[in-house]
């Protein structure tokens, strides 16, 4: 039944769809130099000196004793390599994360042109990369940004190997899925939906080769992971007392809804408007018009399937920092890109349709631009303001250098509160 449906949705576009171009191999060479230089211009000058964060401090910890931690793998490896390259373990996770952004523009802009105009996808991605959020993290230690670069690739393949497959599809897609696993443990647990639709279309031969890839690229990490933990028994140890602190602690059975389900929906919402801000007003309108467009029922199944896991698991389990919420914004900009312009009989309108989607985005970009430069962060700020501002606009340029020392939210029952002396996993 599934694959009927989505076979349905994948005949051949009809002549409306037609004029989406596919960029050439020069085209995306070109996004990806492009995408590396906004970032490197962007982030270095409001880049973190020192870690501030919890989490930087974690990091820096790990890297010191492990080579292949347990966690975020390849993420930490990565930075440990970069460390000694700059000559400064933090500033080598500043140049992973600049790297990652702009890998994460470039991939964002390539999954866009499968349903936009060069223009509009253009003016999207810039939208995200002046998203105070997305800025924020480009210029301190985290492991988010990868969340784009992985989803929006899968994205982008799963939509063009059912419009029209290719070869290479499959096995560029076991790559991206191999490495986003490794790079952030919770990737393989929301993504699959969307690499298991790639490998469906390519069954049985094709498909069952990329899943070797997959498993023989994910060996490459786990195995020197596994012999650093020393035993299956350490590494079962670990991933149990990290699920039961970072899982069912901060899960509703443990919270309840108030300070559970209904806490993680507001933390998702304000990290979503602290990303994309007022273009998601313009999210409804992209799904009404998503069932008139061409693709739209699979367009529709690939964009559900790539943000429900991640839904559930974050309102029922854990929505811990902002970046969680970098698993929902390839299907939003989608959304964006559909529902920000004049309606059209497909998803490419005409040209001055196609300009002014762009002008509009472009001015949102601007807008968030100047909230990210702007906006004055203050922590000391009384009652919800100071909690707000610690919570969401701490990416902000005057954010990433305030110290966040004596500072902590105060409006909700945390797992936390509960255990003071102990860190809350991320």
């Amino acid at each position: 039944m599934f694959s009927n449906s989505i076979a349905t949705s994948a005949r051949p576009a009809p002549a409306s769809s037609s004029r989406i171009v596919e960029p050439s191999k020069r085209d995306v060479v070109s996004a990806l130099v492009i995408a590396l230089a906004f970032v490197l211009i962007t982030r270095l000058p409001v880049a973190r000196a020192v870690p501030i964060e919890s989490d930087e401090f974690g990091y820096l910890e790990i890297v010191r004793n492990h080579w292949f931690p347990i966690h975020h793998t390849l993420f930490l490896t990565l930075g440990r390599l970069c460390g000694l390259i700059v000559g400064n373990p933090y500033r080598g996770f500043i140049l992973l994360d600049i790297v990652m952004s702009g890998l994460a523009l470039a991939a964002t802009w390539w999954w866009l042109r499968a349903i936009a105009s060069p223009k509009v996808a253009a003016a999207a991605t810039l939208l995200l990369g002046v998203g105070p959020i997305f800025w924020g993290y480009g210029a301190i230690a985290a492991t988010y940004p990868v969340v784009i670069v992985a989803a929006s690739l899968l994205l982008g393949i799963a939509l063009r190997t059912w419009r029209e497959p290719k070869p290479w599809h499959p096995y560029s897609a076991s790559l991206v899925f191999a490495f986003g696993s490794g790079y952030r443990s919770d990737f393989p647990l929301f993504l699959v939906p969307v690499f298991g639709v790639i490998l469906w279309k390519h069954r049985w031969k094709r498909g069952g080769q990329a899943a070797l890839v997959c498993a023989a690229l994910t060996l490459i990490w786990a195995v020197p992971m596994f012999l650093e933990a020393g035993s299956w028994n350490r590494y079962e140890e670990t991933n149990t007392k990290f699920a039961h602190n970072a899982g069912l602690l901060n899960s509703v059975w443990n919270l309840g809804m108030l300070d559970g389900a209904v806490r993680y929906s507001i933390k998702l919402a304000m990290a979503l408007v602290w990303t994309l801000g007022p273009a998601l007003l313009f999210v409804p309108r992209g799904i009404v018009r998503l069932r008139r467009s061409d693709d739209s029922r699979l367009l529709a199944i690939l964009l559900a399937i790539s943000i429900l896991p991640a839904l559930a698991t974050h309102l029922l389990l854990h929505f811990g920092s902002s970046g969680y919420a970098f698993y929902y914004i390839p299907a939003l900009l989608a959304l964006i890109v559909l529902g920000i312009g004049p309606a059209s009989s497909g998803l490419v309108a005409d040209t001055d349709a196609e300009n002014r989607k762009a002008i509009r985005l472009l001015g949102i970009a601007g807008s968030l631009a100047l909230v990210f430069w702007f906006y004055p962060t203050n922590y000391d700020r009384p009652g919800w303001l100071g909690n707000h501002d610690l919570a969401f606009a701490r990416y902000t340029r005057a954010g990433l250098s305030l110290p966040m020392e004596g500072h902590q939210v105060a409006y909700w029952r945390t797992a936390n509160s509960r255990i003071p002396d102990r860190p809350n996993p991320r």
